[in-house]
C-alpha cells in the first residue's frame, strides 16, 4: 500500500495546494523560489516575474529557500531580473546556498529572516564536450580553460562589487565554504554584506 503524503493530505483537507498558494502570493507580488535551481524552476519563476512586471511596475519579492543548483539556470534567472522594470527584492526565508546567493545578490534589496542561513563556495563548472577524436585538441582544451577562467573571474567580480570587498576577500570566503562547509547565520551575512537587512515582522498573509 502506498504511503500517504501527510502534507498533501493536509493541503487537500483545507482546500489549498501549491498552485493556490503560489497564486495567493503572486497577488501580493511575492514569488517563491524553493528547492533546486533547475530549468523547470527557472522557467516557472521567470514566467511569474515577467507576468507581474507586465501588470505593473511595483516591487516584486522573491522568497528564497534553496540549496542552489545549475549555474546556467541561475544566470538565466538573474539575467531576467536585470531586465525587468519592476524592482526585484530578495527575502531569504530558509536558506540561500550557492547559486541562490548569486540570484539574491542581483536583487535590489537583500533581506532575510532571523533564522536564515547562507553558504558560499568556489565556482563549479559543468561542460558538455563532444569528443570526435582520441583526445581533445589543444584548441578545445584552451577553449575550456578560457571559459572556466572567464566565468570564475566574472562571478568573483560580481560578488566583490555587491559585497563591497576586494576579490581576494571573496576568494577567502569561498575557500572557507569549501574547506569547512561554513553556513553563515543571518547576523553574519549582514556583517559580510550578503544581505542589507534582517526582517523580524514579515507575514505571508496580511
Amino acid at each position: 500500500m502506498k504511503e500517504k503524503n501527510i502534507y498533501a493530505e493536509i493541503q487537500n483537507a483545507i482546500g489549498v495546494n501549491n498552485k493556490v498558494l503560489a497564486s495567493a502570493l503572486a497577488k501580493r507580488r511575492m514569488v517563491p523560489m524553493i528547492g533546486e535551481i533547475n530549468r523547470d524552476m527557472a522557467n516557472g519563476l521567470i514566467e511569474i516575474l515577467t507576468a507581474l512586471d507586465l501588470k505593473e511596475t511595483a516591487p516584486i519579492t522573491i522568497l528564497i529557500g534553496s540549496n542552489g543548483g545549475s549555474v546556467q539556470d541561475g544566470q538565466y534567472v538573474y539575467g531576467i531580473i536585470d531586465t525587468l522594470n519592476s524592482p526585484v527584492d530578495g527575502l531569504v526565508i530558509r536558506n540561500a546556498d550557492s547559486m541562490a546567493v548569486d540570484i539574491l545578490l542581483h536583487c535590489r534589496k537583500r533581506m532575510a529572516l532571523p533564522t536564515a542561513s547562507f553558504f558560499l563556495h568556489f565556482t563549479r563548472h559543468k561542460f558538455n564536450v563532444i569528443q570526435d577524436s582520441e583526445k581533445l585538441s589543444e584548441y578545445e582544451i584552451g577553449a575550456l580553460i578560457k571559459n572556466m577562467t572567464e566565468g570564475k573571474a566574472e562571478r568573483e567580480n560580481m560578488y566583490a562589487k555587491r559585497l563591497g570587498k576586494d576579490v581576494e576577500e571573496i576568494r577567502r570566503l569561498f575557500q572557507i565554504g569549501e574547506k569547512y562547509h561554513t553556513e553563515y547565520p543571518a547576523e553574519e551575512a549582514l556583517e559580510l554584506g550578503i544581505i542589507d537587512k534582517i526582517v523580524t515582522d514579515f507575514k505571508f498573509w496580511k
